[in-house]
C-alpha cells in the first residue's frame, strides 16, 4: 500500500509542476498552450480581473477586460503558431492562469446516461518573481 501512495504523491507533484510556469521580471517567456490552431487566448490575472486576447477581428491581438470590454494594448505579446503565446518581457502584473479558446470547438456529443468524462486541467500558471 505504501508504494501504491508514494507513486500517487510522485505522479500529483510532477503533474501540478507541469501546470506551473515559475518566470523572473523582466525575463523572456514562453507559453506552449496548445498544439493545435488557436481562436484567442485568455488569462485570469493574480488581481481576478479576466482578459482575452484574439487573433483576429475588432480587437485582434490586444488584451479585452471580459468585465469592462475595456482593451489594453500591449507590443510585449507575440503570437506564434499554432498555440503558443510568447511574452517578451514579463511583468509582475502578468502573473496569472493562461489558456487558450481552440478555433474549432467541434461537434458536442450528448452522453448516455449515467456516463461521466471526467474535466481535464488546462492551461498555465504563470508565477512571476523579482529579480
Amino acid at each position: 500500500m505504501k508504494p501504491i501512495l508514494i507513486f500517487l504523491l510522485l505522479a500529483l507533484v510532477a503533474y501540478s509542476a507541469a501546470l506551473i510556469q515559475p518566470s523572473k521580471v523582466g525575463e523572456k517567456v514562453t507559453l506552449e498552450l496548445s498544439t493545435k490552431k488557436v481562436k484567442a487566448f485568455t488569462r485570469k490575472l493574480a488581481n481576478g480581473k479576466s482578459q482575452t486576447w484574439s487573433l483576429s477581428g475588432k480587437n485582434k491581438e490586444v488584451w479585452v477586460d471580459q468585465e469592462t470590454g475595456k482593451a489594453h494594448p500591449s507590443t510585449n505579446f507575440v503570437y506564434k503558431a499554432p498555440g503558443t503565446l510568447v511574452i517578451k518581457k514579463v511583468k509582475k502584473g502578468d502573473a496569472g492562469v493562461y489558456d487558450f479558446i481552440p478555433n474549432n470547438a467541434g461537434p458536442t456529443t450528448t452522453l448516455p446516461p449515467r456516463v461521466h468524462v471526467d474535466p481535464i486541467i488546462t492551461g498555465i500558471n504563470l508565477v512571476v518573481f523579482d529579480k
